[in-house]
Protein backbone atom coordinates (compact mmCIF):
# COMPACT_ATOMS: atom_id res chain seq x y z
CA UNK A 1 0.00 0.00 0.00
CA UNK A 2 0.98 3.25 -0.80
CA UNK A 3 0.11 6.58 1.39
CA UNK A 4 -0.17 9.79 0.05
CA UNK A 5 3.21 11.95 -0.01
CA UNK A 6 1.80 15.38 0.98
CA UNK A 7 -0.82 15.02 4.34
CA UNK A 8 -1.76 18.37 5.14
CA UNK A 9 -4.30 18.13 7.45
CA UNK A 10 -3.68 17.65 11.51
CA UNK A 11 -4.77 14.68 13.10
CA UNK A 12 -8.02 14.29 14.27
CA UNK A 13 -8.78 14.47 18.25
CA UNK A 14 -11.29 11.72 17.78
CA UNK A 15 -8.08 9.11 16.52
CA UNK A 16 -10.05 8.45 13.20
CA UNK A 17 -8.14 5.72 11.00
CA UNK A 18 -8.43 4.24 7.60
CA UNK A 19 -7.47 0.21 8.09
CA UNK A 20 -6.97 -1.98 5.17
CA UNK A 21 -8.69 -5.30 6.80
CA UNK A 22 -8.05 -7.88 3.82
CA UNK A 23 -5.85 -8.81 0.66
CA UNK A 24 -2.30 -8.34 0.35
CA UNK A 25 -1.67 -4.88 2.32
CA UNK A 26 -3.88 -6.22 5.37
CA UNK A 27 -3.02 -4.58 8.30
CA UNK A 28 -2.00 -1.45 7.07
CA UNK A 29 -3.47 1.37 8.65
CA UNK A 30 -3.26 5.33 8.05
CA UNK A 31 -4.43 7.92 10.81
CA UNK A 32 -6.82 10.23 9.46
CA UNK A 33 -7.18 13.87 9.62
CA UNK A 34 -10.43 16.11 10.69
CA UNK A 35 -10.60 17.01 6.69
CA UNK A 36 -9.55 14.55 4.20
CA UNK A 37 -10.16 13.41 0.75
CA UNK A 38 -8.26 10.25 -0.47
CA UNK A 39 -8.25 8.71 -3.82
CA UNK A 40 -8.30 4.60 -3.47
CA UNK A 41 -7.14 2.32 -5.95
CA UNK A 42 -4.71 0.22 -7.94
CA UNK A 43 -3.56 3.54 -10.29
CA UNK A 44 0.13 5.35 -9.05
CA UNK A 45 -1.54 8.56 -9.26
CA UNK A 46 -4.00 7.42 -5.75
CA UNK A 47 -3.47 8.50 -2.45
CA UNK A 48 -3.59 4.80 -0.85
CA UNK A 49 -2.78 2.22 -4.02
CA UNK A 50 -3.39 -1.08 -3.82
CA UNK A 51 -2.16 -4.01 -5.77
CA UNK A 52 -4.76 -6.69 -5.48
CA UNK A 53 -6.90 -7.81 -8.26
CA UNK A 54 -9.72 -6.19 -9.01
CA UNK A 55 -9.02 -2.83 -7.67
CA UNK A 56 -9.66 -0.01 -10.36
CA UNK A 57 -7.13 2.23 -11.05
CA UNK A 58 -9.67 5.15 -9.64
CA UNK A 59 -11.45 2.49 -7.39
CA UNK A 60 -13.02 5.00 -4.50
CA UNK A 61 -13.10 8.28 -3.23
CA UNK A 62 -12.99 8.50 0.56
CA UNK A 63 -14.24 12.13 2.48
CA UNK A 64 -13.89 13.30 6.21
CA UNK A 65 -15.50 16.67 6.79
CA UNK A 66 -15.89 16.79 10.65
CA UNK A 67 -16.16 13.22 11.54
CA UNK A 68 -18.75 12.83 9.25
CA UNK A 69 -17.17 9.75 6.36
CA UNK A 70 -18.95 9.65 3.12
CA UNK A 71 -17.50 6.81 0.19
CA UNK A 72 -17.74 7.30 -3.67
CA UNK A 73 -17.08 4.49 -6.05
CA UNK A 74 -15.81 5.82 -8.94
CA UNK A 75 -14.57 3.63 -11.70
CA UNK A 76 -15.70 -0.02 -10.44
CA UNK A 77 -18.60 -1.05 -7.70
CA UNK A 78 -17.69 -1.34 -3.74
CA UNK A 79 -19.55 -3.97 -1.66
CA UNK A 80 -20.04 -2.59 1.95
CA UNK A 81 -21.47 -5.92 3.80
CA UNK A 82 -23.85 -7.31 1.29
CA UNK A 83 -24.74 -3.78 -0.23
CA UNK A 84 -23.47 -2.61 -4.22
CA UNK A 85 -22.82 0.61 -4.16
CA UNK A 86 -22.60 1.12 -8.37
CA UNK A 87 -19.98 3.58 -9.68
CA UNK A 88 -20.84 7.45 -8.98
CA UNK A 89 -23.41 6.60 -6.20
CA UNK A 90 -22.51 8.00 -2.78
CA UNK A 91 -23.05 6.42 0.51
CA UNK A 92 -22.65 7.87 3.87
CA UNK A 93 -21.38 5.49 6.92
CA UNK A 94 -21.61 5.89 10.40
CA UNK A 95 -20.25 2.90 11.30
CA UNK A 96 -17.22 0.82 10.77
CA UNK A 97 -18.04 -1.34 7.97
CA UNK A 98 -16.58 -3.75 5.60
CA UNK A 99 -15.66 -2.06 2.67
CA UNK A 100 -14.69 -4.71 -0.32
CA UNK A 101 -12.79 -3.53 -3.55
CA UNK A 102 -11.80 -6.19 -5.81
CA UNK A 103 -10.02 -8.61 -3.81
CA UNK A 104 -8.87 -6.05 -1.10
CA UNK A 105 -11.18 -4.91 2.00
CA UNK A 106 -10.91 -1.60 3.89
CA UNK A 107 -12.97 -0.09 6.83
CA UNK A 108 -12.30 3.75 8.42
CA UNK A 109 -13.57 5.19 11.99
CA UNK A 110 -12.36 6.06 15.25
CA UNK A 111 -9.89 4.13 16.23
CA UNK A 112 -11.38 2.51 19.44
CA UNK A 113 -14.44 1.81 17.78
CA UNK A 114 -15.57 -1.72 19.62
CA UNK A 115 -17.13 -2.81 15.82
CA UNK A 116 -13.11 -3.20 15.04
CA UNK A 117 -13.51 -6.77 16.84
CA UNK A 118 -15.20 -8.19 14.52
CA UNK A 119 -13.57 -6.92 11.43
CA UNK A 120 -10.24 -7.44 13.13
CA UNK A 121 -10.77 -10.78 15.02
CA UNK A 122 -8.71 -10.63 18.31
CA UNK A 123 -8.61 -6.84 17.49
CA UNK A 124 -6.34 -4.51 15.87
CA UNK A 125 -3.58 -4.57 18.53
CA UNK A 126 -1.39 -7.95 20.12
CA UNK A 127 -1.98 -8.82 23.51
CA UNK A 128 0.82 -9.57 25.57
CA UNK A 129 0.30 -12.42 28.39
CA UNK A 130 1.25 -11.77 32.14
CA UNK A 131 4.84 -13.27 32.76
CA UNK A 132 4.37 -15.43 35.94
CA UNK A 133 6.75 -14.71 38.64
CA UNK A 134 9.37 -17.60 39.85
CA UNK A 135 10.27 -18.22 43.39
CA UNK A 136 13.39 -19.88 44.51
CA UNK A 137 12.03 -22.48 46.44
CA UNK A 138 15.73 -24.73 46.19
CA UNK A 139 16.99 -22.78 49.18
CA UNK A 140 13.95 -24.34 51.85
CA UNK A 141 14.11 -27.64 50.11
CA UNK A 142 15.91 -30.84 51.29
CA UNK A 143 18.78 -32.02 49.24
CA UNK A 144 16.96 -35.30 47.84
CA UNK A 145 14.24 -33.02 46.73
CA UNK A 146 16.63 -30.27 45.28
CA UNK A 147 17.98 -33.25 43.08
CA UNK A 148 14.36 -33.48 42.05
CA UNK A 149 13.37 -29.96 41.46
CA UNK A 150 16.68 -29.62 39.33
CA UNK A 151 15.89 -32.70 37.46
CA UNK A 152 12.24 -30.84 36.45
CA UNK A 153 14.29 -27.77 35.77
CA UNK A 154 16.73 -29.40 33.47
CA UNK A 155 13.61 -31.24 31.57
CA UNK A 156 12.04 -27.94 31.27
CA UNK A 157 14.84 -26.54 29.62
CA UNK A 158 15.59 -28.88 27.28
CA UNK A 159 11.77 -28.77 26.27
CA UNK A 160 12.27 -25.18 25.69
CA UNK A 161 15.03 -25.14 23.33
CA UNK A 162 13.42 -28.44 21.41
CA UNK A 163 10.99 -27.12 18.39
CA UNK A 164 7.39 -26.98 19.52
CA UNK A 165 4.26 -28.52 17.75
CA UNK A 166 2.00 -25.22 16.77
CA UNK A 167 -1.07 -25.17 18.52
CA UNK A 168 -4.19 -26.28 16.68
CA UNK A 169 -6.05 -23.62 15.09
CA UNK A 170 -9.76 -22.93 17.15
CA UNK A 171 -12.20 -24.10 14.99
CA UNK A 172 -14.75 -21.28 16.40
CA UNK A 173 -12.09 -18.64 15.80
CA UNK A 174 -11.36 -19.63 12.21
CA UNK A 175 -15.18 -19.80 10.89
CA UNK A 176 -15.55 -16.17 12.64
CA UNK A 177 -13.22 -15.02 10.89
CA UNK A 178 -14.48 -15.48 8.00
CA UNK A 179 -17.65 -13.28 8.57
CA UNK A 180 -15.74 -9.85 7.67
CA UNK A 181 -13.73 -11.49 5.37
CA UNK A 182 -17.10 -13.06 3.11
CA UNK A 183 -19.15 -9.39 4.10
CA UNK A 184 -21.76 -11.88 5.96
CA UNK A 185 -24.89 -9.91 7.24
CA UNK A 186 -25.46 -10.81 11.46
CA UNK A 187 -22.45 -13.53 11.06
CA UNK A 188 -22.30 -15.55 13.81
CA UNK A 189 -19.89 -18.62 14.91
CA UNK A 190 -22.16 -20.36 17.06
CA UNK A 191 -22.48 -23.89 18.99
CA UNK A 192 -25.98 -25.90 18.51
CA UNK A 193 -27.91 -28.04 21.05
CA UNK A 194 -25.40 -31.89 19.86
CA UNK A 195 -22.53 -29.31 20.14
CA UNK A 196 -21.18 -28.58 16.42
CA UNK A 197 -20.27 -25.85 14.86
CA UNK A 198 -22.76 -23.40 12.91
CA UNK A 199 -22.46 -20.35 10.94
CA UNK A 200 -25.26 -18.38 10.55
CA UNK A 201 -25.87 -15.09 8.37
CA UNK A 202 -27.06 -13.71 5.37
CA UNK A 203 -24.58 -12.98 1.97
CA UNK A 204 -25.58 -11.61 -1.04
CA UNK A 205 -25.79 -14.39 -3.79
CA UNK A 206 -25.66 -18.44 -3.88
CA UNK A 207 -22.01 -17.86 -5.35
CA UNK A 208 -20.76 -16.55 -2.19
CA UNK A 209 -22.31 -19.22 -0.14
CA UNK A 210 -20.51 -21.50 -2.00
CA UNK A 211 -17.17 -20.09 -1.72
CA UNK A 212 -17.76 -19.93 1.54
CA UNK A 213 -18.40 -23.74 1.22
CA UNK A 214 -15.34 -24.61 0.16
CA UNK A 215 -13.29 -22.44 2.13
CA UNK A 216 -14.51 -24.29 5.27
CA UNK A 217 -13.71 -27.76 3.15
CA UNK A 218 -10.31 -26.50 2.09
CA UNK A 219 -9.35 -25.66 6.44
CA UNK A 220 -10.70 -28.83 7.47
CA UNK A 221 -13.34 -26.90 9.62
CA UNK A 222 -15.77 -29.34 11.10
CA UNK A 223 -18.96 -26.95 10.61
CA UNK A 224 -22.55 -26.28 8.87
CA UNK A 225 -23.45 -23.86 7.03
CA UNK A 226 -26.95 -21.87 7.73
CA UNK A 227 -26.69 -19.01 5.32
CA UNK A 228 -29.50 -17.11 3.53
CA UNK A 229 -29.27 -15.45 0.74
CA UNK A 230 -30.36 -11.57 -0.34
CA UNK A 231 -32.22 -13.70 -3.29
CA UNK A 232 -33.53 -16.20 -1.19
CA UNK A 233 -35.13 -13.60 1.54
CA UNK A 234 -36.63 -11.13 -1.59
CA UNK A 235 -38.18 -14.54 -2.79
CA UNK A 236 -39.72 -15.29 0.61
CA UNK A 237 -41.04 -11.40 0.24
CA UNK A 238 -42.24 -11.38 -2.94
CA UNK A 239 -44.32 -14.82 -2.50
CA UNK A 240 -46.31 -13.17 1.06
CA UNK A 241 -47.20 -10.23 -1.58
CA UNK A 242 -48.39 -12.93 -4.20
CA UNK A 243 -50.60 -14.49 -1.78
CA UNK A 244 -52.16 -10.99 -0.64
CA UNK A 245 -52.74 -10.23 -4.25
CA UNK A 246 -49.75 -7.96 -4.78
CA UNK A 247 -47.51 -7.94 -7.52
CA UNK A 248 -44.22 -6.51 -6.85
CA UNK A 249 -40.61 -6.90 -7.91
CA UNK A 250 -38.29 -7.10 -4.89
CA UNK A 251 -34.83 -6.48 -4.16
CA UNK A 252 -32.85 -7.61 -0.86
CA UNK A 253 -30.77 -4.03 -0.43
CA UNK A 254 -28.46 -5.36 2.68
CA UNK A 255 -28.60 -5.02 6.68
CA UNK A 256 -32.44 -7.03 6.50
CA UNK A 257 -33.98 -3.84 4.56
CA UNK A 258 -35.91 -5.17 1.14
CA UNK A 259 -37.23 -3.33 -1.92
CA UNK A 260 -40.52 -3.53 -3.21
CA UNK A 261 -41.33 -1.72 -6.28
CA UNK A 262 -44.65 -1.77 -8.74
CA UNK A 263 -47.79 -0.08 -9.04
CA UNK A 264 -49.34 0.12 -5.99
CA UNK A 265 -53.31 1.96 -6.61
CA UNK A 266 -53.91 0.50 -3.12
CA UNK A 267 -50.93 1.55 -0.53
CA UNK A 268 -52.99 0.43 2.37
CA UNK A 269 -52.94 -2.95 1.54
CA UNK A 270 -49.45 -2.94 0.78
CA UNK A 271 -48.77 -1.42 4.33
CA UNK A 272 -51.29 -4.18 6.01
CA UNK A 273 -49.51 -6.88 4.14
CA UNK A 274 -45.48 -5.44 5.16
CA UNK A 275 -46.59 -5.53 8.49
CA UNK A 276 -48.29 -8.81 8.41
CA UNK A 277 -47.34 -12.00 10.65
CA UNK A 278 -46.21 -13.67 7.62
CA UNK A 279 -43.79 -11.16 7.02
CA UNK A 280 -42.52 -10.83 9.98
CA UNK A 281 -41.85 -14.45 10.51
CA UNK A 282 -39.51 -14.06 7.12
CA UNK A 283 -35.69 -14.86 8.87
CA UNK A 284 -33.48 -12.06 7.72
CA UNK A 285 -36.20 -9.30 6.76
CA UNK A 286 -35.91 -6.15 9.27
CA UNK A 287 -37.88 -3.53 7.01
CA UNK A 288 -39.76 -3.42 4.02
CA UNK A 289 -39.00 -0.16 1.70
CA UNK A 290 -42.43 0.60 -0.87
CA UNK A 291 -41.35 2.17 -4.46
CA UNK A 292 -44.59 3.09 -5.91
CA UNK A 293 -44.28 3.16 -9.85
CA UNK A 294 -48.05 4.16 -10.17
CA UNK A 295 -47.48 7.16 -12.59
CA UNK A 296 -49.56 10.49 -11.61
CA UNK A 297 -52.34 12.25 -13.57
CA UNK A 298 -50.49 15.19 -14.05
CA UNK A 299 -47.43 15.54 -16.28
CA UNK A 300 -44.34 17.18 -14.47
CA UNK A 301 -42.71 19.98 -15.79
CA UNK A 302 -39.22 19.77 -16.72
CA UNK A 303 -37.30 22.04 -14.55
CA UNK A 304 -35.33 24.54 -16.53
CA UNK A 305 -31.87 23.88 -17.65
CA UNK A 306 -29.34 25.74 -14.89
CA UNK A 307 -26.79 28.02 -16.09
CA UNK A 308 -23.62 26.63 -16.89
CA UNK A 309 -20.74 28.24 -14.54
CA UNK A 310 -17.80 29.71 -16.33
CA UNK A 311 -14.59 27.33 -16.42
CA UNK A 312 -11.95 29.20 -14.29
CA UNK A 313 -8.18 28.85 -16.69
CA UNK A 314 -5.82 26.25 -14.58
CA UNK A 315 -3.13 28.66 -14.51
CA UNK A 316 -0.37 26.63 -11.77
CA UNK A 317 -0.86 23.56 -9.74
CA UNK A 318 1.23 23.86 -7.14
CA UNK A 319 2.44 20.71 -5.05
CA UNK A 320 4.60 20.44 -1.68
CA UNK A 321 4.14 21.68 1.46
CA UNK A 322 0.81 24.04 0.43
CA UNK A 323 -0.21 21.97 -2.42
CA UNK A 324 -3.12 24.38 -4.55
CA UNK A 325 -4.36 25.11 -7.79
CA UNK A 326 -3.92 28.69 -9.36
CA UNK A 327 -6.62 30.08 -11.51
CA UNK A 328 -5.49 32.35 -14.44
CA UNK A 329 -6.60 35.56 -12.25
CA UNK A 330 -4.05 34.12 -9.25
CA UNK A 331 -6.63 32.61 -6.76
CA UNK A 332 -5.95 30.04 -5.18
CA UNK A 333 -7.59 27.09 -4.44
CA UNK A 334 -6.56 23.79 -1.59
CA UNK A 335 -7.32 19.88 -1.94
CA UNK A 336 -11.47 19.88 -1.17
CA UNK A 337 -12.11 22.86 -2.85
CA UNK A 338 -14.79 23.76 -5.51
CA UNK A 339 -13.06 24.69 -8.97
CA UNK A 340 -16.00 26.64 -10.69
CA UNK A 341 -16.88 25.21 -13.95
CA UNK A 342 -14.65 21.86 -13.24
CA UNK A 343 -15.98 20.46 -10.03
CA UNK A 344 -14.18 19.76 -6.55
CA UNK A 345 -10.46 19.32 -6.12
CA UNK A 346 -9.60 16.02 -4.60
CA UNK A 347 -5.46 15.20 -4.90
CA UNK A 348 -2.43 16.74 -5.94
CA UNK A 349 -0.03 14.47 -6.06
CA UNK A 350 3.97 15.02 -7.73
CA UNK A 351 2.73 13.61 -10.85
CA UNK A 352 -0.70 14.40 -10.92
CA UNK A 353 -3.97 16.35 -9.79
CA UNK A 354 -7.79 15.25 -10.21
CA UNK A 355 -10.89 17.04 -9.90
CA UNK A 356 -14.38 15.55 -9.20
CA UNK A 357 -17.04 16.43 -11.83
CA UNK A 358 -20.96 16.82 -10.71
CA UNK A 359 -21.42 13.91 -12.69
CA UNK A 360 -19.12 11.59 -11.07
CA UNK A 361 -16.27 11.32 -13.34
CA UNK A 362 -12.64 11.96 -12.63
CA UNK A 363 -10.53 14.81 -14.20
CA UNK A 364 -7.18 14.92 -14.84
CA UNK A 365 -6.00 18.83 -14.17
CA UNK A 366 -3.66 19.98 -16.29
CA UNK A 367 -1.74 23.50 -16.78
CA UNK A 368 -3.49 25.52 -19.60
CA UNK A 369 -1.70 28.13 -21.52
CA UNK A 370 -3.21 32.18 -21.07
CA UNK A 371 -4.75 33.50 -23.77
CA UNK A 372 -3.12 35.45 -26.64
CA UNK A 373 -3.91 39.34 -26.06
CA UNK A 374 -5.80 39.72 -29.83
CA UNK A 375 -8.42 37.06 -27.78
CA UNK A 376 -8.72 39.44 -25.17
CA UNK A 377 -11.80 40.75 -27.20
CA UNK A 378 -13.13 37.14 -28.12
CA UNK A 379 -16.17 35.44 -26.53
CA UNK A 380 -15.28 33.06 -23.19
CA UNK A 381 -14.82 29.81 -24.16
CA UNK A 382 -15.97 26.39 -22.63
CA UNK A 383 -14.03 24.14 -22.04
CA UNK A 384 -15.06 21.59 -20.51
CA UNK A 385 -15.05 19.37 -23.50
CA UNK A 386 -11.40 19.84 -24.46
CA UNK A 387 -9.18 20.67 -21.56
CA UNK A 388 -7.80 17.76 -19.20
CA UNK A 389 -7.68 14.08 -19.58
CA UNK A 390 -11.36 12.79 -18.18
CA UNK A 391 -11.48 9.06 -16.82
CA UNK A 392 -15.53 7.96 -17.85
CA UNK A 393 -17.74 6.34 -15.05
CA UNK A 394 -17.93 2.43 -16.20
CA UNK A 395 -21.77 1.84 -15.65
Amino acid sequence: MSVARDNQSETSPAGNVLRVVSGLHAGAVRPLGLREMILVGSGDDCDMVLADAGVASHHALLSLVDGVFSLRALDAPLHVGTTMVHPGDPVELDRVQRVGLGDAAIAFGAEDDPAWELLVPGGPGPRVAPTPAVTPYLRRLPAVAAVAVLSLVSLAIFAAVMPSKPAAPDPREQLQRLVPEYGIDDGRANVDFQGGLVLTGTVPDAATRERIARRIADDNIDAKLELRTGDDIAGDVSEILRGQGITARTRYLGNGDVEVSGRFEDEAALRAASFSRAMREVKGVTRVIPVNMAESSATARAPAAAAKPVRIRVAAIVRGADPHVLSGKGDKYPVGAELPGIGTLVSITENSAHALRADGGLEKLAVEAAPRPEDDAAEPQDFSNVRGEVTPLRM
